[in-house]
């Protein structure tokens, strides 16, 4: 499969790789960065495999739909401690 990069270089693999693997055979810094994936135009998460012909831009944090994707990942995960925190106040009294 051909994976076209947002500079217009491409990575050929034989079999279908994660979006992490991907940004990993980018750049080790790029992969540590990444928050998601955009595949052709749409937000994916950075454990989905590509398996076919796309056009891939490694998002991080600096990149408006990569901040999108870490703020939506943060306030669920402050959601989830906060109802964790009601369930055990409620089962102490």
């Amino acid at each position: 499969m051909k994976i076209t990069l947002k500079d217009g270089s491409f990575k050929e693999y034989e079999e279908g790789r994660s979006i992490i693997e991907i940004a990993g055979d980018i750049s080790e810094g790029l992969a540590r960065a990444a928050c998601a994936g955009l595949v052709n135009g749409k937000v994916e998460d950075l454990r989905t495999v590509l398996t076919e012909d796309c056009e891939l831009s490694i998002l991080t944090a600096r990149d408006k739909e990569g901040l999108t994707v870490v703020r939506h990942t943060a306030s669920t995960g402050y959601e989830a401690c906060l109802s964790g925190s009601e369930a055990g106040d409620r089962a102490q009294h």
